[in-house]
């Protein structure tokens, strides 16, 4: 069994020996309190406090009973607060609503109104003005240098290949004459090319995306560069169909005289040579059928495309027929089909300088145009 902790109870605090010495009063007995608790109660002059008084406190006698009473309490009424004004005098104030504040029509006019001055908002308003301002002033202007910018990058692009127009009117004649040398055909590639290279960088320059036109600040400039690259986008794809079209006269140039190309042809000939014969002629046959594999076909070279693959095709049969004969040694037959095979080639060499003709009409009328509608569109572009 647990043993209780009563040192916290009566007596152990040593009140006891206290009292014992004399050195303090003894604690009063049970019917000592009682008694004491009924004296308390006992007001001796009731006629001493009158009830109603201005302290608010309205007192009756107790019932004699222990901790009961029949009294009646008001509750203090509060003090009415006052405000002393600027004379001396004092003045109440108007009593509190029922939630602690006074009305709001007793409050003084400038009291109501007064509240601290917003610097920061005004400051910041005042920064948005200025920004937008400067938004209107410089915005116009860097799009106007914008387009003075885009203006001059097709003006270059554009000169550049005016300035290539007349080596390509060059090219074009050394390639259509019948009488040009085949060095002097083989010089005018890098003109070919040159030209389609400039002709391609306005192309490219004009299919660039161009500057923003903003809603707020339109700019006519801007507006006006729609038009222009269009013109630029156009003159550069005629350029590169001019060069293109110098490069098939070209390869039509330097392809169709080389075809058929045997040399001297005997008319009689012993084995060895037919042997000799047989090998050279199929070689060359190869050759003719890859360069008639890399002819373009156009308008201008149609008839000539197919009287090349005609001839290709009977040059096939040919030989086996002109070896034929010689091996037989039927030389007449031999002679005849040599005149056959340079009757072909002069054929083709014919309808060659037809389509180059035909070429040359057709580019130098497209040069010409096309150098008339560069020149007008760098007037319009400096306008």
């Amino acid at each position: 069994m647990a043993k209780q902790d009563d040192s916290n109870g009566s007596g152990n605090d040593g009140s006891w020996f206290l009292e014992a010495v004399g050195a303090a009063p003894p604690a009063p007995t049970p019917s000592e309190t009682v008694t004491a608790l009924e004296m308390d109660n006992t007001i001796p002059d009731l006629a001493s406090v009158t009830p109603g008084t201005d302290d608010g406190v309205a007192l009756t006698s107790f019932d004699g009973g222990t901790g009961t009473s029949t009294s009646t309490f008001e509750r203090p009424r509060e003090p009415v607060p006052a405000v002393i004004d600027d004379t001396g005098e004092m003045d109440v104030l108007p009593p509190l609503t029922a939630s602690g504040s006074k009305e709001d029509a007793d409050l003084s006019p400038v009291l109501r109104s007064r509240r601290s001055f917003r610097w920061p908002a005004l400051a910041f308003g005042v920064f948005l003005v200025v920004i937008a301002a400067l938004a209107a002033m410089w915005l116009p202007a860097a799009l106007r240098q914008d387009a003075v910018v885009v203006k001059q990058s097709y003006a270059d692009a554009s000169l550049t290949l005016r300035q290539q127009l007349p080596p390509g009117q060059s090219a074009l004649d050394t390639i259509t004459d019948p009488s040009s040398t085949p060095e002097e055909i083989s010089a005018t590639v890098p003109i070919i090319s040159q030209l389609d290279s400039a002709s391609h960088e306005l192309a490219v320059v004009a299919s660039e995306p161009l500057p923003r036109q903003l809603p707020m600040f339109p700019v006519a400039e801007i507006a006006a560069l729609d038009p222009l690259s269009d013109t630029a986008q156009i003159n550069g794809a005629q350029g590169s169909d001019i060069a293109r079209r110098l490069g098939y006269a070209y390869v039509y140039r330097t392809t169709i005289p080389r075809m058929l190309m045997t040399g001297d042809l005997p008319t009689t000939a012993d084995v060895q040579m037919v042997n000799s014969l047989s090998v050279l002629l199929a070689a060359s046959l190869v050759d003719d059928s890859a360069a008639l594999s890399d002819l373009p076909t156009t308008e201008s070279t149609a008839d000539l495309n197919i009287a090349a693959h005609g001839a290709t095709e009977r040059y096939a049969l040919w030989q086996d027929e002109y070896l034929t004969s010689l091996s037989e040694g039927d030389e007449n037959t031999a002679t005849a089909l040599v005149a056959e095979l340079d009757s072909i080639r002069a054929d083709l060499n014919a309808g060659l300088d037809t389509a180059m003709g035909t070429f040359r009409i057709e580019i130098d009328q497209q040069i010409v145009e096309l150098a008339g509608d560069l020149e007008s569109f760098l007037r319009d572009l400096t306008r």
